[in-house]
């Protein structure tokens, strides 16, 4: 040992450490941070062309006007593309028209998605959604059958329909919503509201009509369970179980 490492180790000073060493820590975080980056942004980029191919499929097959939104929720995507599994895609079409009946939005929650073939066609678990028609679109549905009416949200979860009663003048009803096979809304009057000349007694049917439906994109079948009416219109739940759905078409898994 020489006189001056010897001073060096009585005054406690010490060799700093190589400069490659104190910086590894540093590489190794900022290559990490990077690759993090990385998987981050092509997962993004992976989930974007996946939610365009199930749009463009749900489209093709429910023979929709526009292409409708998508969003597979659940980060990372890329681990379950790998399994080939999608916890829950979510679906949100406007303008669906069925049966000369227009639904205004169309919200469905795919939970259970199993993808093949290139995303060109899938077999879903369970689809849960809400319909809402809004009361324009209703308006137009009762217009469709002869019908010149107004309709607005009433408690309950009834409908108020206001129109003019040959006879009678303008008057306004309380409507029952229910639900019948092949999604058919049936409004039938069950109390009277107001009436230009003091109706009383009997009810008039004349305002009763049916909003019929038909079949629903992926199958939907309506449900009478949390069917709400509000300022904005009628929302009903609806629901399905084990649907594939195709390029071509949707049938029962």
């Amino acid at each position: 040992m020489t006189s001056e490492e010897g001073q060096d180790l009585r005054y406690g000073r010490a060799h700093s450490p190589p400069a490659r060493r104190r910086r590894w820590p540093t590489r190794l975080a900022i290559t990490l941070l990077v690759l993090a980056g990385l998987f981050v942004a092509a997962d993004r980029i992976t989930v974007g062309i996946a939610e365009s191919q199930i749009a463009k499929r749900i489209q093709q097959s429910q023979n929709l006007e526009s292409k409708p939104s998508v969003t597979i929720a659940n980060f990372p995507f890329l681990t379950q593309l790998i399994g080939m599994k999608l916890d829950k895609v979510s679906v949100d079409a406007r303008g669906v028209v069925r049966n000369n009946v227009r639904v205004t939005d169309l919200h469905v929650d795919l939970n259970g998605v199993a993808p093949s073939d290139g995303f060109k066609e899938a077999d879903v678990d369970h689809l849960s959604g809400t319909a809402l028609f809004s009361w324009t679109d209703m308006e137009s549905a009762a217009a469709a059958q002869g019908l010149d009416v107004t309709l607005a949200d009433g408690p309950d979860n009834t409908v108020q329909i206001t129109g003019s009663v040959p006879g009678l003048g303008k008057t306004t009803v309380q409507s029952k919503l229910t639900l019948g096979p092949d999604n058919r809304l049936q409004l039938t009057a069950s109390k009277i509201v107001s009436s230009s000349v003091g109706l009383s007694g009997r009810v008039p049917s004349v305002f009763d009509f049916p909003v019929n439906v038909g079949q629903l994109p992926m199958q939907l079948t309506l449900q009478m369970a949390n069917m709400q009416t509000s300022a904005d219109g009628l929302r009903v739940f609806a629901e399905a179980d084990h649907v594939r759905v195709t390029g071509s078409g949707v049938s029962s898994s």
